[in-house]
């Protein structure tokens, strides 16, 4: 069984609600991510506690993708 990443998206800098989603692929910092209608990028990722089994648990902040510098 491949791994499972649970992760936590919070957007910084803005009033948008973010997600919690399931994927077989961790984020990476400078990924695009698309939440809805709008694109995000990486900025951080952190793992919130050690994997349990097959499942990992990270938090990732976004910024807009056109905030981009």
């Amino acid at each position: 069984m491949p791994a499972i990443y649970k992760v936590s998206y919070v957007v910084s800098g803005e009033d948008h609600p973010g997600a919690i989603l399931n994927s077989e692929i961790p984020p990476h910092q400078g990924d695009v991510i698309s939440l809805g209608s709008s694109d995000f990028e990486v900025i951080e990722v952190i793992d919130l506690v050690p994997p349990r089994g097959d499942f990992h648990y990270l938090h990732a902040t976004l910024v807009r993708a056109s905030k981009k510098d």
